[in-house]
């Protein structure tokens, strides 16, 4: 079916390979990359067109078929780092270019309020839990002995998220009003396409919300290989929070995983290793966040 997405348009398929995905078609008139059509795509195409924000592929054919068809653009070779500064920057006039100021649902402010003390609640009896069954063993395995060395950073960032979720509700019952931006919602680098222009190329969880919940998923799927402190830094630059959507950005970011052990030892290790660089570096990113605020409010 894919080979005859071009039948009337005279353009002959060549050759057919895929990357993850998305199918890339060489053909006589050049490559192009087609995905299975997204329901909310035109909505969304429409909406940043209306915005004049251009950093999206616009499709090749019409939004009424079975397919998504996009004009194949070759990436330029960039370290990650450089890249990442990139996003930032178009996400930031992303949101800039689609903030409105939205009367405040408390219904709404009342469910992330108790969703999120509902998390931080079953996380901290979940790792009590772990931390009782691991130490009555005779015997602990890498990941576990990792685990317990490093329990205290969980239990006090838990402790850091309840504080501040308080802090962003009981702000939030003085509001009247609440910036709302149009949110990526699956900030990887590699949804993010350096060519002549940039692009995010994935549009597919688009949605309307509250602005932090795009740089809280940036890192918590990057923190491993990025600065996220700069990039943090770079991004508040253009687009500062406000009071509560900071407490609100801190109280999720500090919310770790739920690590749940398997019978490899090896995978068990990578995964509480993984967690110990997420605690230690969201330890860190608050310790400076809380040290620069003091600073500028001496």
């Amino acid at each position: 079916m894919i080979k005859n997405i071009f039948n009337d348009k005279d353009i002959r398929v060549n050759n057919i390979s895929y990357k993850g995905k998305c199918c890339i078609l060489d053909t006589s008139n050049g490559k192009f990359v087609v995905k299975r059509r997204k329901n909310n795509i035109k909505e969304i195409h429409d909406y940043l067109s209306l915005k004049k924000y251009y950093n999206y592929l616009p499709l090749v054919n019409k939004y009424n078929e079975p397919y998504e068809v996009y004009p194949f653009v070759e990436e330029k070779m960039v370290i990650p780092a450089v890249k990442a500064v990139d996003l930032i920057y178009a996400l930031s006039m992303l949101h800039i270019k689609t903030t409105t100021y939205e009367e405040i649902n408390l219904d709404e402010i009342k469910k992330i309020y108790e969703t999120t003390l509902e998390r931080i609640d079953y996380l901290y009896k979940y790792y009590l839990d772990l931390q009782d069954y691991i130490e009555a063993n005779v015997y602990m395995a890498p990941a576990e002995y990792l685990l317990i060395r490093n329990i205290s950073m969980i239990y006090n960032l838990l402790s850091f998220a309840k504080e501040k979720i308080d802090e962003w509700y009981k702000e939030k019952e003085k509001l009247k009003k609440e910036r709302f931006v149009l949110l990526v919602n699956n900030l990887k680098l590699d949804q993010f396409l350096e060519g002549e222009d940039n692009y995010f190329i994935n549009w597919s969880k688009a949605e309307r919300g509250i602005v932090v919940y795009d740089f809280l998923n940036f890192f918590k799927q990057n923190y491993l290989e990025l600065d996220m402190k700069s990039l943090y830094d770079l991004y508040q630059s253009k687009y500062p929070f406000s009071t509560d959507e900071e407490n609100l950005f801190l109280a999720l970011l500090a919310l770790p995983e739920k690590i749940e052990f398997k019978d490899d030892n090896y995978i068990n290790t990578v995964k509480v290793k993984n967690l110990v660089i997420y605690l230690s570096k969201v330890g860190k990113f608050i310790s400076e966040e809380n040290k620069e605020y003091q600073e500028e409010n001496k």
